[in-house]
């Protein structure tokens, strides 16, 4: 196309035919806008690299479980999952020539590459023990060391964490040992196993702290943020801060082993200035008609402590049992994003609950990993959506101003396929 743009620029100089001076002229200025629009469709553009005092929150889109990568105003780095569902079903991206595990390592040293630690993760933390959170015996590998290779254990064999928290660690056995190693049943001892080795290789081992705002911290230069950044613990294992201190109140008056994996999530608000997110794993607002406990219902405790959000992870990739009417009125999200890897992320029950504008007022945008529910959703409720791929929240220096940038999923390069327009807080 460029070839014969040219060629047409070529006549259009070289033609000397007076009576056709106009047409000439004419062809000349349609054939170099055209030109134009061809080189700029040619030239693929990137996200721009990460500068002291951008706040960056990676959403991973895999198509087979969460994973995030956060890198902080002064390059302090953060993981947050790193799943393998192994669901034949779902899609994989950007393709299947390598493990989820893999592409979300590569994915991360890509980013990792314009810090100033460019071999270690700060913090690597799971919200809970679901395969889809930190991956699978069934596609599972040998490793070197004693344990399989799947989603997380995968990343942490090839990208060293300085400090790994999950909600169990270091006895796993809440509500039970048996429960937890049901949790994610043939994978859990080797994912064990996987804390315990990294943790021999100078990796500082923690359990989640609900109500701390002290376990994750700025590590390479925290006085410049002083009183701008904060990461605040707000629920694990079945108890949320209840705004005070550091403490915290049991969501279960009975048993709880009668509490499914998800509902022991760990969720944390940022916030940067005038910015937050919220992220909290596979919490449930109790919407699903089989829940009939208000202990089901995580959102609403979690929403009284969180409070306003700019950017929300949708809890459970948006499934049936999440985002009820009080959690999306008290954080009112000015943006949703849904992890997805399946046909139900999101169901179209919460797609309409999050997009009435009767449950909250303002303008609010929807952003996705994978494209899997599109056909379930139907084009209605989808086109909602921005460009699915990898979502990047760029949060501008003192946190008074966002951007959010979607990026191939299908390339390893990583290409920019939608902005949106800067937002001041």
């Amino acid at each position: 196309m460029v070839y014969n743009t040219l060629k047409l620029i070529k006549f259009a100089l070289t033609k000397r035919n007076t009576n056709h001076i106009k047409m000439k002229t004419r062809l000349l200025t349609f054939a170099l806008m055209m030109s134009a629009v061809v080189t700029y469709a040619q030239t693929p553009e990137y996200l721009p690299t990460w500068q002291e005092g951008y706040l960056d929150i990676h959403t991973i889109a895999t198509g087979r479980g969460d994973a995030a990568l956060i890198v902080m105003p002064d390059g302090t780095t953060m993981m947050i999952d790193a799943g393998d569902n192994a669901k034949a079903k779902d899609t994989q991206h950007p393709d299947a020539s390598k493990m989820p595990g893999e592409w979300q390592a590569i994915y991360i040293k890509h980013f990792l590459s314009q810090l100033p630690d460019k071999e270690n993760l700060d913090y690597a933390m799971v919200t809970h023990l679901h395969n889809d959170h930190i991956g699978t015996a069934k596609d599972m590998i040998p490793g070197e060391h004693g344990f399989g290779l799947s989603g997380i254990t995968q990343v942490g064999s090839l990208i060293h964490f300085n400090t790994f928290v999950d909600r169990g660690y270091p006895d796993y056995d809440f509500p039970s040992r048996q429960k937890v190693l049901n949790a994610d049943k043939g994978f859990m001892e080797d994912y064990m196993k996987f804390v315990n080795y990294t943790v021999s290789q100078g990796t500082e081992a923690q359990k989640f702290q609900v109500g701390s705002k002290k376990q994750f911290t700025l590590v390479h230069n925290p006085k410049k943020y002083a009183g701008q950044f904060e990461i605040r613990n707000l629920a694990a294992n079945g108890e949320v801060w209840t705004g005070k201190g550091t403490k915290s109140v049991k969501m279960y008056s009975g048993d709880p082993l009668l509490f499914d994996e998800n509902m022991n999530s760990c969720a944390i608000r940022l916030r940067y200035g005038k910015f937050s997110y919220y992220n909290g794993g596979d919490l449930s607002g109790g919407n699903w008609p089989i829940y009939k406990s208000q202990e089901r219902d995580f959102e609403t405790p979690v929403a009284k402590v969180c409070g306003k959000v700019t950017v929300m992870k949708a809890n459970h990739h948006g499934y049936f049992d999440t985002c009820n009417a009080f959690f999306l009125q008290t954080l009112s999200p000015q943006v949703i994003v849904i992890d997805a890897r399946s046909e139900n992320h999101p169901v179209a029950s919460t797609m309409t609950r999050i997009t009435d504008p009767q449950v909250w007022r303002g303008d609010r945008d929807y952003y996705i990993t994978v494209d899997q529910s599109r056909e379930k959703l139907g084009e209605k409720l989808w086109s909602n959506f921005k460009p699915w791929g990898h979502i990047v929240v760029r949060v501008y220096p003192g946190g008074n101003s966002y951007q959010i940038f979607v990026l191939d999923a299908d390339t390893t390069d990583y290409r920019v396929k939608y902005k949106s327009e800067v937002v001041n807080l």
